[in-house]
């Protein structure tokens, strides 16, 4: 299994590609750039590789699926957590008035 992901280097102006042996946590490769292109040649030159754990970045699902179609694809656990957390909180914002008719009101001594 292999993670991808990216790196900025120059205050974030330029990006390159990290990859990493998730399995023992160690970087593999550093690709300049982030381009579905260079994934896919590096992932072309490894058909060993059988998954490709990755974030939601389009040109990272495009290079592995041009490198190495039969591989399969999985969100890393980092964004699965991020995801989680925000689709709680879009529906928490969503549902905030239906919530508060759920909360008992105080009364002026402090109690429900």
């Amino acid at each position: 299994m292999v993670g991808v992901d990216e790196y900025a280097t120059g205050k974030g102006r330029h990006y390159g590609t990290v990859l990493v042996d998730v399995e023992p946590r160690r970087p593999v490769d550093l690709l300049s750039g982030r381009e579905a292109s260079s994934l896919a040649a590096w992932r072309a030159e490894r058909p060993g590789v059988e998954v490709v754990c990755r974030d939601r970045a389009p040109f990272f699902a495009e290079g592995a699926t041009a490198g190495a179609p039969q591989a399969v694809q999985v969100a890393d656990r980092w964004h699965l957590w991020r995801n989680l957390s925000e689709a709680a909180e879009r529906s928490v914002a969503q549902h905030r008035r239906c919530l508060r008719a759920l909360v008992p009101t105080a009364d002026a001594h402090g109690s429900p």
